[in-house]
């Protein structure tokens, strides 16, 4: 298994497998997607995504003395979930902001994923709030 940079067309189908079912495709796709400051990092076999995950920079009231990133779409296919894939994204994605200056990164954590990102160093900020359609969530957040 290999990971590394990839096009958003390229973990679309992943997102949509494990962050979107039952959802239109067209939510797979992010308005900052294709910036040229962001990367999106997938963990491919036989060249075909099984996790994936998108990063961009992105201000934040709560961190607004941080050069932030955000965390956006971190999806892995069910089978392969809990074997060490997600961290080497993640730990790949740190090393990666930490190269671009960044200092800090967020995201919107879904419960479920909550374990999974306090386990990589990241805290949660704040309370419980809810993205319609999506689900409650937590804004969890790690200095890098």
């Amino acid at each position: 298994m290999l990971i590394k940079e990839v096009k958003a067309s390229n973990i679309r189908r992943t997102r949509h497998r494990n962050l979107r079912q039952g959802k239109p495709y067209s939510t797979t796709s992010y308005k900052r997607d294709d910036e040229s400051t962001t990367f999106h990092l997938a963990c491919l076999l036989n060249n075909e995504p099984i996790s994936c995950a998108t990063f961009y920079p992105e201000n934040n009231n709560f961190f607004s003395k941080e050069k932030a990133y955000r965390l956006r779409g971190m999806a892995t296919d069910l089978e392969y979930r809990k074997k060490g894939i997600g961290k080497k994204i993640m730990l790949q994605a740190f090393e990666k902001i930490k190269k671009k200056k960044g200092t800090l990164l967020w995201c919107n954590a879904r419960l479920v994923a909550v374990d999974f990102y306090k386990k990589l160093g990241l805290q949660i900020k704040g309370e419980e709030f809810d993205i319609p359609d999506i689900g409650p969530h937590y804004l969890m957040y790690k200095k890098i």
